[in-house]
This record gives C-alpha cells, structure tokens and sequence, in this order.
C-alpha cells in the first residue's frame, strides 16, 4: 500500500520532538556540585573503614541515556573474601544510597563495581 508524501496532520506531526529545546540545559546537581558530592562519598567511605579502602566515583550516562554514577568500590582484601563479600557489598551500597541518595538528591542513578585492594593493586600499582 503506498502512503504518498508525508505530510502534516494536526493529530500526527512528521516530526516528534519529545523534549522541546527551550534555550536551557538541565544537568544532574551531582555534576554540578562535584566537590560536595565527592566530600559526600568520602564520609561514607571513612563510616565503611576497615572493608572499604576508597570509594571513587565517576559521571556519565547508563546504556538508557539516564544521568548516572558509576562506583568503583575498594574493599579491603579481608572483606573481599568468598564468605562476607555480599555481605559486605550489600552495607556498602545500602549506606551510599541512604546516606547520600544519588538519585533523589543528587539527580543520578546510582551503579557499584567493587574490586579487592590486592586486585586494584595488580591493575594500577602505583595507585593502590
């Protein structure tokens, strides 16, 4: 069946613009507040001390476009164990969420990795 040229309908518009450009950009608090939201994390972290060696952080957007966070979790090669670290983990993102609230304060989606002190320091020596 062919359709002919586009043309405009009022009900149906050829072009679609869900967000409509209004001379303003909207960009996360936490992005806009860098130095706040990292001296947010620090105090976690320190609370986490001795299973958390540092957490580092990093903006950007998840695999939907969402403003988002991505932890780096460093946790002591003691509460990396097999045994606790679900454990561990679990405490870790539950006191990121509820202490600092990325998503409800801060404008950003939230993502944990962790790793072990002894395996960070296997990728970047100098750092770990």
């Amino acid at each position: 069946m062919y359709l002919g040229e586009p043309h405009e309908h009022k009900d149906f518009p050829t072009t679609y613009n869900p967000l409509p450009y209004n001379g303003f950009v909207t960009i996360p608090k936490a992005v806009g507040q860098r130095r706040q939201f990292a001296e947010a994390v620090a105090e976690v972290a320190e609370q986490l001390r001795p299973n958390v060696v540092r957490i580092q952080h990093e903006f950007g957007d998840d695999w939907t476009g969402e403003p988002s966070v991505f932890f780096m979790v460093i946790l002591s090669d003691a509460a990396s164990r097999r045994d606790r670290l679900l454990t561990i983990a679990n405490e870790v993102s539950t006191a990121l969420v509820q202490q600092i609230a990325p998503l409800e304060e801060w404008g950003v989606l939230p993502y944990f990795s962790f790793r072990s002190q002894s395996e960070q320091a296997k990728l970047e020596p100098s750092v770990a």
